[in-house]
């Protein structure tokens, strides 16, 4: 006992001697006969090695935590191999291959010859078409697609480690650990060879241990032919599923281990319960259908409807919520009791989603408590994710979506759009009516009523359409809006209006991320020249007058060369504009690329140079109040004479005013201030093949003559 403790300790220190040992005792087996006995622990050793690579595989946490799997599957699969020699040369010369070899071929499959070979056919074909065969696709492609995607890898543990977002420890682990998922893919495509093998190897083994059986039995031992076939055949059955059987569970480990895709630091069972469980519509419609089997004739009722109960209790239903709704829709039935169920139960809720806000939102849609309880709000969230989305690829960079909340109070079907929790425009819509987004002429012509309202989509009234013509507007081919197309609509237009809040120093470094994936060269020398805050001003400046930033390897190219020599943010803006000319022209033109454009004078534009104040906070337009009034009245007496559409078209035929470059952003601030919402380019911001079309000009005559202009001076 003594003896073998040392031997066990020192095999515990040494785990490089148990694989010497394995491999020593396979060549073993390969050379000398060994006795039944020894021939059962040598079996028992090669499952118990089967099983435990299994439940390893299925706990692992990441494919990487096994990287020796290759090697195991070569040393298993030569070892068994070399067994099933041993167990052949027992077969063929005694009859006799331990107590586990005949236990299979008696007790597993009955002592029926046929259900042996049956079985082992379906074994051998599940291994070797099913598992192996999917199993060295996957690991083909896997390495092949590892191979591909290390370059772009490295790159990107690079542009971490230069951005600072890293250290050198944790990018030399990075990188590590990206050399040890491609070695371990490349050796996974090759070790499946060999469980490919060893699935052929075992059908030439079965057919050599039949016919040599059935020989050796009837010519050397005396046998009947028929003794001969029933021994021999269940002896070398019951060989084969004893090789089998732990090859498949082999196959099995080396197709949980390559087809693990990402884990998040989960061991599989817990990975797959947890994405099987997430979707809780998933679980309900499954239940559905469960609860639909079970309803077929001859179906055993009791295991659906268990099955389907299993299934929807699974899905974490909010018995809650469904309890309101039932009193919700019986209270729609009963019109007398539905304020008082609105009036328990939406403050409630309206509580809970403001204890929730950890932090004031960007951007919110506040809605009144009566809007809230007649508005389709998951239709209205997924049109506010729609404009989101798409106002963020026309600009270049992704805005976050609105927060839907419920204000607490009793009036009427009203909304607001906050920013920041500070409201920026607040509206109030019509119960039963529907707004129209068309030109007011083609209702007339539909014979369609509408009711004047405030403006709500463009700047002239608005028209509402009772929602029981609606019917009538889709025939007659009209544009509506119902309540939640109002509000996204509205949501649009702010978002766009104020986008620039939302470009700030960390969505400029993610910009900086994506656009050095592709530019790292050009990023690196722009990041040099100009730090990232002033990046970001810089796109700030461009976003808050609707330029796109989706051209950001111009943009960058500029930054690069003008950076260097101007160190005034607000002209390295200008310049930027400047190389993106043509981009900014094609916003703005009509259909024939031509650009409706009111012209300022020379002399105007000399007299607002003269006006520009310079502080040590900064540059800004100093109008005396009579000047300013007179400017504003020949900016919006031309805008008015300007031609062009009118209604729900205006946006697209919007004409832009021209002036100098240095007065440009002057004059733009000014006209925003005063809600003029026009694009303002100066002459750089034209673009050569967009020709533009002066409808009108502002003279110094506006200001008075030149009694205003000199006592301005």
């Amino acid at each position: 006992m003594k003896h073998l403790t040392h031997f066990f300790r020192v095999m515990s220190q040494r785990q490089d001697l148990a694989l010497v040992l394995v491999l020593v005792l396979t060549i073993g087996m390969l050379i000398m006969p060994l006795p039944a006995a020894f021939a059962d622990v040598l079996i028992g050793c090669n499952l118990s090695l089967s099983v435990l690579l299994l439940m390893v595989a299925v706990y692992l946490r990441s494919p990487l935590d096994l990287t020796a799997l290759p090697g195991m599957i070569l040393v298993s699969t030569v070892f068994r191999l070399a067994l099933e020699v041993t167990v052949t040369r027992l077969i063929l010369t005694t009859a006799d291959a331990g107590a586990i070899v005949e236990t299979f071929g008696e007790f597993v499959i009955g002592g029926n010859i046929v259900v042996g070979l049956v079985v082992f056919a379906i074994v051998t074909t599940v291994q070797f078409i099913v598992v192996t065969k999917g199993t060295e696709r996957v690991a083909e492609v896997g390495a092949r697609f590892t191979l591909d995607a290390m370059p772009g890898k490295q790159m990107s543990i690079d542009s971490d480690l230069r951005s600072g977002d890293i250290d050198a420890i944790e990018a030399r682990r990075r990188r590590t650990e990206l050399a040890s998922e491609s070695a371990l893919h490349g050796a996974m495509d090759g070790a499946l060879k060999f469980v490919k093998g060893d699935a052929i190897a075992g059908l030439i083994i079965i057919v050599v241990n039949l016919v040599g059986g059935i020989g050796i039995g009837v010519a050397q031992h005396g046998m009947a032919i028929g003794q001969a076939m029933q021994t021999y055949t269940l002896l070398t059955v019951g060989d084969a599923l004893i090789s089998q059987i732990p090859a498949l569970l082999l196959s099995i480990t080396a197709a949980v281990v390559v087809t693990r895709v990402g884990g998040h630091g989960m061991d599989l069972g817990r990975d797959m319960a947890t994405q099987l469980t997430a979707n809780s519509s998933a679980l309900r419609v499954a239940s559905v259908v469960l609860l639909a089997m079970g309803l077929i004739p001859g179906f055993p009722k009791p295991v659906f409807l268990i099955l389907a109960a299993i299934f929807f209790c699974g899905s974490r239903p909010d018995w809650k919520s469904l309890t309101n709704r039932v009193f919700r829709r019986s209270a729609q039935t009963h019109p007398g009791e539905q304020d008082d169920i609105f009036s328990t139960a939406s403050p409630a809720g309206q509580t809970d989603t403001t204890l929730q806000e950890n932090f004031t939102p960007l951007m919110a849609i506040t809605l009144s408590q009566k809007l809230s309880a007649i508005l389709d709000q998951a239709r209205l969230s997924r049109l506010l994710a729609r404009a989101s989305m798409e106002i963020g690829n026309d600009l270049g960079f992704q805005f976050p979506p609105p927060t839907l909340r419920q204000r607490d109070d009793s009036g009427d079907l009203r909304f607001s759009i906050d920013l920041e929790d500070v409201p920026i425009e607040e509206h109030e819509l019509r119960r039963d009516f529907l707004l129209l987004h068309d030109d007011p002429v083609h209702l007339d012509l539909a014979g369609i009523e509408g009711e004047e309202g405030v403006a709500l989509l463009t700047n002239d009234p608005s028209l509402w359409v009772p929602s029981a013509s609606e019917g009538r507007l889709r025939t007659a081919g009209l544009g509506f809006y119902d309540h939640a197309g109002i509000i996204a609509f509205r949501f649009r237009a702010a978002l766009r209006r104020h986008a620039g809040r939302f470009l700030g120093l960390q969505e400029t470094r993610q910009i900086v991320q994506r656009v050095e994936t592709q530019y790292a060269d050009l990023t690196r020398e722009a990041t040099k020249l100009v730090p990232v805050q002033r990046l970001a001003e810089v796109l700030r400046r461009l976003v808050e007058e609707d330029v796109s930033l989706r051209n950001m390897r111009l943009i960058l190219e500029t930054l690069v060369e003008w950076g260097e020599t101007e160190n005034k943010v607000p002209m390295l803006a200008e310049h930027v504009r400047n190389a993106l000319s043509r981009q900014i022209c094609h916003r703005y033109a009509t259909n024939h690329r031509a650009i409706p454009a009111i012209v300022l004078s020379q002399a105007t534009d000399q007299f607002l140079r003269q006006s520009v104040r310079e502080t040590p906070a900064g540059s800004f337009l100093a109008l005396e109040v009579d000047a300013s009034q007179k400017l504003l009245e020949a900016v919006r007496e031309r805008l008015a004479n300007a031609p062009g559409k009118s209604g729900a078209e205006a946006e697209t035929t919007k004409p832009i005013i021209v002036c100098s470059v240095d007065t440009r952003r002057f004059i733009r601030g000014f006209l925003i201030r005063n809600g003029f919402d026009n694009p303002v380019l100066s002459y750089q911001d034209l673009a050569d093949e967009f020709p533009v079309h002066p409808i009108a000009s502002i003279g110094t005559d506006v200001f008075g003559g030149d009694a205003v202009i000199a006592r301005q001076q």
